[in-house]
């Protein structure tokens, strides 16, 4: 019996092991050589692979300084998966040498992973656009692209362009299709030339109703015709500040297993899984956001809502290749304070 006790001791914690994600860059530093101080943002894609066994989600990127900026997906990348993490470094006022790093935090068993950049910026004499590094038509903008990182549901955030015309003729610039929660003003609407402005917008999470990566589009027109598009993207969690750490009467899901493994599916047909969710906290349960790693993912809840103590019937189905294995993952977000998003996934072998 002691034998046994001590086997699995030993056994346990591998099985466990087994069962994680496991992250692996293809090359984890990355030298620039020489760049021009006015020549833009250098860019680099650190390519990496889940070679775990279970989904592997990235939480969070972060470099040392404003300089360095990294852009990657929150989508989990399934096993046998790749991914890419853009790093962009700005050469701007930072003449000389430059090495700066990048930690990794994920979910799998190497949970940080450093990255490295390095180069040497070669130094140049400012021109009249310094810094304003996109063109939309005849002007020039700081920025294109925000990325508002985690934000809660309940904040509004401010971001503001700089903006300057560098054609001869008059521009009027405007923004259209914008969404119910977001605001923006062009400050002076009509430039000349060399002249300088700004674009400020407020973006609230509130209005945007929704969870988890969201991103949106807006058109820029110039002179009443849309030439280019600014990108605003964000990740909006709950705010739980109202529990102020106690979770004692916070709601809990409960999912039957990690994931289903399933056989015998038809081939270059359609599957169907069921499985059920349970509450085992002690207010309601809510699903904020239910999303399958692919469109052809369809998620039927037996209701939104589950009362503390009861569960739900979940019905998936998914389409299947000819022949093969498939795997599917479902994103759960709730209003467990403790488990705001978890993952379900569907292993199928083709008969």
């Amino acid at each position: 019996m002691k034998r046994l006790f001590i086997l699995l001791l030993v056994i346990l914690p591998t099985l466990a092991f087994a069962q994680k994600a496991r992250i692996e860059f293809t090359k984890t530093t990355h030298h620039f050589g020489v760049i021009p101080e006015q020549g833009g943002k250098a860019v680099y894609d650190f390519i990496f692979k889940n070679i775990g066994t279970a989904p592997l989600v990235l939480t969070n990127v972060r470099t040392g300084c404003g300089c360095a900026v990294p852009e990657w997906s929150r989508k989990p990348v399934v096993p046998g998966g790749n991914g890419a993490i853009r790093v962009y470094f700005d050469p701007r006022n930072r003449p000389g040498n430059f090495v700066k790093s990048i930690a990794v935090n994920s979910n799998a068993a190497n949970s940080v992973v450093t990255l490295t950049i390095r180069g040497k910026v070669q130094h140049q004499p400012a021109g009249p656009y310094e810094g304003y590094d996109y063109s939309v038509g005849d002007v020039k903008f700081t920025q294109l692209k925000f990325d508002l990182d985690d934000i809660m549901n309940t904040q509004k955030i401010e971001q503001k362009i700089k903006i300057i015309h560098s054609g001869k003729e008059p521009v009027k610039i405007t923004m259209d299709n914008l969404p119910p929660h977001i605001s923006a003003k062009v400050n002076p609407e009509i430039l000349h030339h060399k002249e300088k402005g700004e674009i400020s917008l407020i973006y609230d999470a509130g209005l945007k109703n929704d969870w988890g990566y969201v991103s949106d589009n807006i058109n820029i027109n110039v002179n009443g015709t849309a030439q280019g598009t600014l990108t605003l993207s964000a990740n909006i969690n709950e705010d739980f500040d109202f529990y102020e750490g106690n979770y004692d009467k916070a709601p809990v899901i409960q999912l039957p297993d990690e994931e289903a493994n399933l056989k015998n599916l038809p081939p270059d047909g359609k599957a169907t899984h069921s499985f059920f969710i349970q509450n085992n906290g002690r207010s309601d349960l809510i699903f904020r956001k239910v999303k399958g790693s692919e469109e052809d993912v369809h998620i039927h809840l037996g209701r939104h809502c589950i009362k503390p103590g009861k569960k739900i019937k979940v019905s998936v189905s998914f389409n299947t290749p000819a022949e093969g294995q498939v795997t599917k993952l479902i994103q759960f977000t709730t209003n467990d304070p403790e488990n705001p998003i978890s993952l379900y996934k569907i292993n199928g072998q083709i008969k």
